[in-house]
């Protein structure tokens, strides 16, 4: 039996990491940035820019988690690395109220099975290149050696490790060899997206002198593909072909009897009619998909292109909107409320309600608030995707803010409605009844009275 990544994903699992724990508000200037292995997620300057009007527009949503560095008051960065850079960003504009933020404090017991958790999670949840699937490689396998010391793990470790990362073995096995034997500047550039996982792994077959003199030649011309690796770790290829040609002509010289040399004259019309013609084969690749699809919020706007778990951000906030899902005492509740919002949300879990995707043609779908956050389902298509709690109270937040959604108090204003209703009925006085005026006079002694007239 195989590795189950349930041990770790499971219910008491999730439930512990979400709710067991008090968050603890810490100075930015205290955290510090994980040494190394923790951070191999890229991470650029839109990234955090993004991250900075988010968190100026609706707060941190979801915490950081870090551990007390020894010897010292200040935290090392689990989680959160983004969050980080993106308030140092906010202070650096001169919004110092961001300085405090809230942690979540993590202790050496739970250390190995969070930081497990939170690979698996970013592997199913964001797309990393090569470069980052090969750290997180390294990171769960001492990960699992230093679980494997208490913890029986059966089944061979690398099928464990493509088991947890849901790739197979020979990806594995390719990005481990990388890792083990390609020099460190081409690391850097492997890193950096400039030379693919083919040319890195032919490179990484090389010993360290041969790939320097090759690391040397690739300044120079600024590219290098696997082909043009394969031409310098066999060179000697060409040179067999060409020292075997002299045999060859040896042999076609031994004399032959004449009968043979005609029949060899007759032949050789048969060797053009039986040459093939060369295959040239043509891919057209189509053009990239550069949709950003990750970013919530593009130039102060809900980005609509933006997906959870492959569904559209419109089908999430089409059900948010629905008003047989969240009624108005919700919404009062939502304003008034001080504490986490998505423990307020999760209080109305069980809440389910039929709904239609207003689109280019009306859509059948269904939404449910279950225990984990709000799942949604597209009938017609089969498509069914959730969205945390954590991330459904950043998009209400957002919708609020950029006024999809408007919560407002109608006050009643008795005096208004009472003169406008007494001029009103100046205009239609004609027209009334018998009855009718007598019930205004009753109305009108009444209201004396009151007034003490």
């Amino acid at each position: 039996m195989g590795f189950d990544i349930n041990n770790f994903l499971n219910a008491e699992s999730k439930k512990e990491v979400k709710s067991d724990w008090k968050p603890v508000k810490l100075s930015v200037h205290k955290l510090r940035p994980a040494a190394g292995k923790e951070n191999f997620y890229h991470m650029d300057d839109k990234e955090i820019e993004e991250t900075a009007r988010t968190i100026e527009l609706v707060g941190i949503q979801q915490y950081p988690v870090v551990k007390p560095i020894p010897g010292t008051d200040e935290y090392e960065i689990i989680a959160g690395h983004k969050r980080r850079l993106a308030i140092l960003k906010l202070i650096a504009e001169g919004k110092t109220e961001y300085e405090m933020i809230p942690c979540k404090i993590e202790t050496a017991e739970d250390s190995i099975k969070n930081r497990l958790i939170l690979i698996f999670t970013n592997s199913t949840q964001r797309e990393r290149t090569d470069y980052e699937k090969m750290q997180e490689i390294k990171e769960v396998r001492q990960l699992l050696e230093e679980w494997q010391k208490d913890n029986k793990i059966p089944g061979k470790m690398q099928n464990v490790i493509a088991d947890f990362l849901g790739t197979n073995k020979t990806k594995i096995g390719t990005l481990e060899h990388i890792d083990s034997k390609l020099i460190e500047p081409f690391k850097a550039e492997f890193a950096a997206g400039k030379i693919s996982t083919n040319a890195a792994n032919e490179i990484a077959g090389l010993d360290e002198a041969a790939q320097q003199v090759l690391y040397d030649t690739y300044k120079e011309t600024g590219s290098l593909t696997a082909k043009e690796v394969k031409t310098v770790k066999e060179p000697e290829k060409p040179q067999e072909q060409t020292t075997e040609q002299p045999k060859e002509a040896e042999t076609k010289e031994t004399p032959k009897e004449p009968e043979k040399a005609g029949n060899e004259a007759q032949d050789e019309p048969q060797q053009h009619i039986t040459t093939e013609p060369e295959t040239k084969i043509t891919y057209n690749a189509p053009a990239p998909d550069n949709t950003d699809r990750a970013s919530l919020i593009i130039n102060g706007k809900i980005n609509m292109n933006k997906e959870y778990n492959g569904m559209r951000i419109m089908y999430f906030m089409e059900a948010i909107l629905s008003p047989d899902l969240f009624d108005s005492n919700f919404w009062k509740g939502w304003k008034e409320n001080t504490g986490a919002k998505w423990e307020y949300i999760a209080d109305y879990a069980g809440l389910n309600t039929p709904f239609v995707f207003k689109g280019s043609e009306p859509e059948q779908c269904t939404a449910v608030l279950t225990n984990e956050g709000l799942e949604v389902a597209r009938l017609k298509a089969g498509q069914q995707a959730l969205l945390i709690y954590d991330d459904l109270a950043e998009l209400i937040d957002l919708m609020i803010y950029t006024k999809v959604i408007e919560i407002t108090e109608i006050e009643s204003d008795l005096k208004y409605w009472a003169n406008r209703t007494a001029k009103e009925l100046v205009s239609v006085s004609n027209y009334l009844t018998e009855s009718e005026i007598y019930i205004l006079q009753d109305l009108m002694m009444k209201c004396k009275e009151r007034a003490g007239k």
